[in-house]
């Protein structure tokens, strides 16, 4: 598989990646070995699992809603310090992230090629990489990622519930899924992404204690994933994939803040939600007329 494009580099900071045209940018060593140690620690003074089968998640502010696919109205966890110390040093600071779900990846776990919801959060998505280096695959959506987003739906939930009964702990919140009536994005997928002839994928590989930013097309029209498998090629030499860990940090949108006006309406949420509303509202106007 290709790799990313070629970045710019920071200037004022070699250790910024920049990908402007598309509004991805990774900061490399954004948290300290010492940060990293002690986080790992801290997920797992909270849940001590680790048997190399199970991926587990913790949520802190309002939890992540697997119905919804926005924020939990009544479910919170106060943020611990070693994510409160570091949100001062974020590249954005208009808004800070006030949901946040930690990861634990076993070596070979991936995360399905996804769109993140558009419509119940900001622009802003960030995920914080460390305990060890993955590559992430990049791919702008097309015709059949917008097709597979207007199937038929299910809960998130239920998938989860299908995935504990298959000796895999916790929920994904990166997972591809649906649910019914709600702010949901993302279709349950049962195969492996087809390759797109229109566009093509990339990958990007992820360092440990790396924090990647996905702002514009890189948040509301590219895929984004992880493949499952037990080595990956990095800096040309094949690696055997340890446990990873990982923060999604997202800012919640309540009330009129809900929406999207994004140049990717084939895989907004929003915009599905539009026309799945129009032919109901036509039949009710019909039905008032007669």
């Amino acid at each position: 598989m290709p790799s990313a494009p070629a970045p710019v580099t920071d200037p004022k900071n070699p250790k910024i990646q920049r990908w402007d045209d598309i509004g991805l940018l990774l900061i490399h060593d954004f948290i300290t070995e010492d940060e990293e140690a002690a986080m790992i620690a801290a997920f797992h003074a909270v849940d001590p699992r680790l048997d190399g089968k199970r991926r587990i998640s913790q949520h802190f502010g309002y939890h992540f809603d697997y119905t919804t696919f926005g924020a939990s109205e009544t479910s919170f966890t106060p943020v611990p310090s070693y994510i409160t110390d570091f949100l001062p040093r974020l590249p954005v600071q208009d808004y800070l992230p006030d949901q946040f779900t930690a990861q634990y990846y076993p070596p070979g776990a991936g995360i399905p090629p996804h769109v993140d919801t558009h419509s119940m959060f900001a622009e802003s998505l960030y995920s914080l990489s460390y305990g060890t280096a993955v590559p992430m695959v990049f791919r702008m959506s097309d015709a059949n990622d917008a097709r597979k987003m207007r199937l038929p739906r299910r809960s998130l939930q239920s998938s989860v519930s299908e995935s504990k009964r298959e000796g895999v702990s916790g929920t994904n919140t990166e997972c591809t899924a649906t649910a019914p009536d709600s702010q949901a994005t993302m279709t349950v997928k049962s195969k492996p992404e087809e390759p797109s002839p229109e566009h093509p994928s990339w990958e990007l590989v992820l360092p440990p204690r790396s924090l990647l930013l996905m702002t514009g097309p890189a948040r509301y029209g590219y895929t984004h994933g992880i493949k499952s498998r037990k080595t990956d090629i990095i800096n040309g030499e094949m690696v055997h994939r340890q446990g990873r860990y990982s923060i999604t940090m997202r800012t919640i949108r309540r009330g009129d803040e809900i929406g999207c006006d994004c140049m990717f309406p084939g895989v907004c949420d929003a915009r599905i939600r539009e026309e799945q509303s129009r032919p109901a509202a036509a039949q009710r106007m019909d039905a008032q007329e007669k």
